[in-house]
């Protein structure tokens, strides 16, 4: 992909972003970050911007993981995408050094319609790099003030 293409890919994105940020438009957003690992685990958020969130959380050593559902109101969904903006969540960011053998990479994919970007940090720079560790917290907490999806009872 050319230079010019991913400018506009990211201006497009950033627009996006905007519109559902101010509340001038609610399409079809889906937001995913992961940092899951075949050994050590980890997780992977979803989130669109019609409410559904899902998080699929695994311990290492755990075979199956943990999933947890939420359904999460406008505003909340609009918090995210603030802060997908003010960390520029759509731009790689330039790697510093060279991953270590089996270290996670955190990802972060912006999903519109034909649209999509991806960006990854290594998992032990999020605290160092402040972007993707902005993302990952806030989805976290999502589920903790959410209350849990009531599910109908099967026959």
């Amino acid at each position: 992909m050319g230079v010019f293409c991913i400018r506009l890919l990211g201006t497009y994105v950033e627009q996006h972003l905007k519109d559902i940020a101010e509340g001038r438009a609610t399409p079809n957003l889906s937001i995913v970050y992961n940092d899951m690992h075949g050994l050590w685990g980890g997780v992977t958020i979803t989130l669109s911007t019609s409410g559904a969130y899902e998080r699929l959380e695994r311990a290492r050593g755990a075979i199956v993981p943990e999933l947890v559902q939420r359904t999460v109101t406008i505003d909340q969904v609009q918090s995210v995408v603030r802060v997908l903006l003010e960390t520029r969540a759509w731009e790689q960011q330039a790697l510093q050094r060279r991953p270590i053998p089996d270290e996670v990479l955190a990802t972060l994919t912006l999903k519109s319609g034909d649209a999509e970007s991806s960006i990854w940090e290594l998992y032990n720079n999020l605290e160092k790099n402040g972007r993707l560790i902005r993302v990952r917290k806030l989805l976290l907490d999502l589920a903790a003030v959410t209350p849990p999806i009531e599910k109908t009872p099967t026959r």
